[in-house]
């Protein structure tokens, strides 16, 4: 199978080194505490080499007892050294693959039937190499096919099973896997570079500002809504793909990076190039443009003030870490993150159904909620303050230390808990229900409370835990409005004249 493999491989224009494990002369004994402690045999040297020139490496092997012979797991052992294949993160930060942009593939041979293997067992010994060894090293993606059942297998049957091993290495494009493998994996990069955990903010703040005009259920089933937000999500997609591009030197350099602060890491670690995701933003905002002419169409505010409220969403997207606004450097981005995801947000839902601009209701919604998103976004900066202050960029973390951004989240956190209840002795507008009231109350005071304890532990590494509950918060913000400020009608009121005759309409 290894010979068929490489003889297709070669004649697609691929070069192609191989290891016969039999034929290495090497300890498969790990005899140190330290494993970098011993040293590497000339065969090992060479094959180490071999993995680092590689842009795909195939591993031709039998299936004993479920898994991998104990010789191909011990040059595993032996070869994929810290420092070489991984590296471990400092403080709480775990560790990161160093064979980022390599592909695999698994061949491999077994007496037990295939189906049995992959359906019933689940394959325990390919999904460990696959993602526990390769994928933990950054080789992604592996593409496994197995054979079998060899024992009672024909001549006719193991010559079909060579061509189908030669069939695989024409799946290799530009010397890396291209086959369906391949396809979901770049699938599940570019999703990953969305960082889709941010978007449901902006949808539910959106929402809530156009159901001050046309109260759900009505509201699902209109045009202008669902266009609105179509733009809104392109120009977050806009801004997350060009903020991954000019944030690379501070994502490079951040050791503290975790799913809420460091950036999605596809450029860092070699998934996408900045030209891949220049390409990404190119096409987002055209989409985000084609949605804004739907929303011309459906839209029963003036086109010129549309216009106008979109063009402060993108310059705002853009501007947070393009230059030269760069306003994320310039000490802003807290700032413009807050406003963004906020009063602008809920605005924009207002108006685009018809409502007015600046009316008191959208204040009511967008300012509690404006101070709820300073907390997270304040403290997201704390595991980047390092990379950050070397990249010369000038976060709150950065400008007052990780206590002050922690006194900044403690005040704003106070800050929107003093709001709603100050909005309750204004009704119509902050008729919060008493269970809505008790949770923010409860919710605010505890993360008040975890925030001070930060203070007091001096920690400067992730705080994906205190994220998470700083996160989480401002969904209080965001939703209870949705069904406390208008169940029965409109509130916001028009800010234009609309004709009154009939046929003018």
């Amino acid at each position: 199978m290894a010979q068929a493999y490489t003889r297709v491989a070669e004649n697609e224009g691929h070069e192609v080194r191989q290891l016969v494990l039999v034929d290495m002369d090497f300890d498969l004994h790990v005899h140190h505490s330290t494993i970098t402690d011993q040293p590497l045999e000339p065969d090992l040297v060479r094959a180490r080499d071999g993995i680092a020139w590689a842009d795909h490496l195939t591993f031709v092997y039998p299936i004993w007892w479920g898994t991998m012979p104990a010789l191909l797991k011990g040059f595993l052992d032996r070869v994929l050294l810290p420092g070489f294949a991984f590296i471990v993160r400092e403080a709480e930060g775990g560790y990161a693959g160093l064979l980022n942009g390599k592909s695999a593939q698994l061949l491999t041979t077994m007496d037990t039937p295939p189906a049995i293997v992959k359906f019933f067992l689940r394959g325990p010994g390919h999904r460990a190499f696959s993602v526990a060894t390769l994928g933990f090293c950054g080789v992604r993606p592996v593409r496994i096919r197995m054979f079998g059942p060899v024992r009672t297998s024909t001549v006719v049957r193991r010559i079909k099973w060579l061509d189908e091993a030669g069939r695989e290495a024409r799946l290799l494009k530009s010397g890396k896997l291209a086959g369906i493998e391949a396809s979901l994996y770049l699938v599940g990069v570019w999703l990953k570079a969305l960082r889709l955990q941010f978007y449901p903010m902006t949808w539910i703040a959106y929402t809530a500002g156009a159901a001050l005009v046309v109260p759900p259920p009505a509201l699902f089933s209109h045009p202008a809504y669902w266009a609105g937000y179509v733009m809104l999500f392109f120009i977050e997609v806009v801004t997350v793909f060009l903020n991954e591009v000019h944030d690379f030197c501070s994502d490079r350099e951040n050791r503290y990076y975790g799913p809420f602060t460091g950036g999605s890491r596809v450029l860092v670690d070699g998934q996408l190039t900045a030209a891949a995701l220049k390409r990404g933003a190119v096409i987002a905002g055209v989409l985000a443009f084609a949605a804004l002419a739907c929303l011309q169409v459906h839209s029963p505010s003036p086109a010129g003030a549309n216009f106008l409220l979109a063009g402060v969403a993108i310059a705002l997207g853009i501007g947070y870490t393009v230059p030269p606004a760069k306003l994320s450097h310039r000490g802003a981005g807290e700032l413009v993150v807050a406003f963004t995801h906020s009063l602008l947000v809920v605005q924009c839902g207002a108006f685009f159904l018809g409502g007015g601009i600046g009316a008191w209701p959208i204040w009511a919604i967008g300012v509690p909620l404006l101070l709820a998103v300073l907390p997270s976004i304040t403290i997201s900066g704390i595991p980047d303050r390092e990379a950050d202050q070397a990249a010369d960029k000038r976060t709150l973390a950065v400008r007052t230390g990780p206590g002050g951004a922690l006194a900044i989240a403690m005040g704003t956190t106070a800050a929107s808990l003093l709001a709603v209840l100050a909005l309750q002795f204004m009704v119509p507008y902050g008729n919060w229900p008493l269970i809505a009231i008790c949770g923010v109350a409860i919710h605010g005071l505890f993360l008040l409370h975890c925030l001070n304890n930060e203070r007091g532990c001096g920690r400067r590494s992730r705080i994906d835990g205190l994220m998470a509950l700083a996160l989480s918060y401002i969904l209080w913000f965001a939703v209870t409005p949705l069904f406390s400020f208008h169940n029965e009608s409109p509130v916001v009121p028009m800010n234009y004249q609309q004709p009154q005759d009939p046929a003018l309409r």
